[in-house]
């Protein structure tokens, strides 16, 4: 609910023979017992259609939804905007159960057959997250029109089911209904998100039969819909092919290298927009600054932290975070505590960045201290902070702190336990030397350990030289279908620290048979 001064009302608002001053609002004045109530309200309702309007596209809910309420005690008809408007309404204070009652009054004033009010109807519904509601007035209706299929297609969509909008989109066909300017708006993410590549191409088709193929918008809506489907080459043909590229063109495509793993193309695709002049948005350069941390550029880093300053952008607490994790990253450790000095309220993002930072470089105890202070200003902690935390106790060799983490994280929180959080745990402990316990952990897990688990004990192992869990591990991994090289590479690493050169040739000849291939390590210097 937005909170601002109470609206000013015009005087012709309720009473037609004592009219209200303009400088006083309206509640108060409302006396639903004046005997002249009930015909100045039904005189009055066109008025009142345009100034619930006005309060409902101003952000004022709740006037909007009082100003139907005493409506309704007139036993006047709403027409067909009154319901728009409070419906909108409804959606913008969260209010579903009054949605419904409202709902319920539409079908008892015999509007459930007007297209105006089943259409706001659905998209009241769909902002509810209840598609299942919201599909069965859908079905219910006697008459749609494109705006009724876009709708309930959102719907469907931005709740989580796209395969349902997919199948929705597709049976319009059957009803004679084709893709208007924006369907293709909503269906060309969908398409993207679950990668229905073919059916996007179809939609690409019907764009340049619509003579869309020179809007800049529709044409970003395709190249984002190739980058998410990977086909990365199309999308760059799109790219060239717009004319008047915006900031949402460029970051479509700088959002596609970068979810395909090319920090290097990202860095390149922001050097050029910034060479063609247009001007980059939060989301650029937060995935510029991520391209950067993950080569490691400490110059390139600066330099964005340089732009992101002048843009305007330092205020930003997702930008902070970012930078916090590109100098922690890049060594700049001191720089990283700089900007998350600069931050006056931060989120659990930048908190979690700082405590990563702190972990990394050794300084297990001051991450600890991060935490206990992040608790003290009322954060509460998610799965992905305490994970970060459990980290730095395992940099640091603090078991017994790790220990109490874990505990605090299950019982405290209630945080719900994930494959990433066991294989922390028993890294923690395997890095302490505690191999034994680390092995009785892994047989304690309520789910079967993957390869992060196994990985992290095979490390454990490693360090101690423990070659009696590295056999045992050995054996694991013959009758096992992994074929990740780390395992075998570990497993290389403890046979030949002890010399045992017929162990390590037997495992490189099972590597041969399984066609396990390992990556080179290489400096970024």
């Amino acid at each position: 609910m937005l909170s601002r001064k109470r609206p000013l009302i015009p005087s012709s608002l309720l009473f037609l023979v004592k009219p209200i001053p303009m400088h006083i609002p309206w509640n108060g004045y409302l006396d639903i017992s004046n005997s002249s109530f009930k015909s100045d309200i039904k005189r009055e309702i066109p008025s009142l259609n345009h100034r619930i309007k006005h309060l409902a596209k101003n952000g004022f809910f709740d006037k909007a939804r009082d100003l139907y309420q005493h409506l309704r005690v007139s036993d006047t008809k709403p027409d067909r905007f009154t319901f728009t408007y409070v419906l909108k309404s409804c959606v913008g204070i969260s209010a579903m159960a009054e949605g419904m009652s409202i709902h319920s009054h539409i079908i008892k004033c015999g509007f459930e057959h007007n297209l105006f009010v089943m259409n706001s109807t659905i998209e009241m519904y769909s902002r509810f997250g209840s598609v299942a509601s919201a599909r069965r007035v859908f079905n219910e209706m006697p008459q749609r029109n494109l705006v009724s299929w876009n709708l309930m297609i959102s719907g469907y969509g931005t709740n989580g089911y796209p395969e349902a909008a997919m199948e929705l989109c597709s049976s319009m066909k059957h009803h004679g209904m084709a893709l208007d300017k924006v369907g293709l708006m909503i269906v060309l993410p969908i398409c993207g998100h679950v990668k229905a590549f073919r059916l996007g191409k179809s939609i690409h088709a019907h764009v340049v039969m619509l003579g869309l193929s020179r809007e800049t918008a529709i044409l970003t809506a395709v190249l984002d819909m190739y980058a998410k489907c990977g086909e990365l080459d199309t999308a760059e043909q799109i790219f060239d092919e717009i004319s008047n590229k915006d900031v949402v063109s460029w970051n479509a495509m700088i959002t596609g290298y970068s979810q395909i793993g090319k920090p290097r193309l990202v860095l390149q695709l922001f050097k050029r927009m910034l060479s063609e002049g247009c001007k980059p948005s939060i989301p650029t350069m937060l995935l510029s600054l991520q391209a950067g941390t993950h080569l490691s550029f400490l110059h390139m880093g600066k330099t964005i932290h340089g732009y992101i300053i002048r843009l305007g952008f330092g205020s930003d607490v997702s930008v902070k975070g970012l930078l916090i994790d590109m100098y922690s990253k890049c060594g700049e450790l001191s720089s990283a505590c700089c900007v998350f000095s600069e931050i006056s309220e931060g989120n659990i993002c930048s908190w979690s960045c700082m405590i990563n930072g702190l972990g990394m470089h050794g300084y297990g105890k001051e991450a600890l201290m991060a935490f206990f202070g992040m608790l003290k200003r009322g954060i509460v902690p998610d799965d992905i902070c305490f994970l970060l935390v459990l980290a730095s106790c395992s940099h640091c060799g603090l078991i017994t702190q790790g220990r109490k983490m874990f505990y605090y994280m299950v019982t405290q929180f209630g945080v719900q336990l994930k494959m990433e959080h066991y294989a922390s745990m028993v890294d923690l402990i395997g890095r302490a030397g505690c191999i034994d316990e680390a092995f009785k952990f892994i047989r304690e897990m309520p789910m079967e350990a993957d390869c992060s688990v196994v990985g992290a004990l095979l490390g454990a192992c490693r360090i101690h030289g423990h070659l009696e869990m590295g056999k045992v591990f050995e054996e694991c991994l013959e009758g096992s279908g992994w074929t990740a090289a780390g395992f075998y590479k570990l497993l290389l690493s403890i046979y030949a620290g002890d010399d045992r050169w017929d162990e390590v040739m037997k495992i490189r000849s099972v590597m041969e048979e399984k066609k396990v291939k390992g990556i080179s390590g290489c400096s970024l210097i």
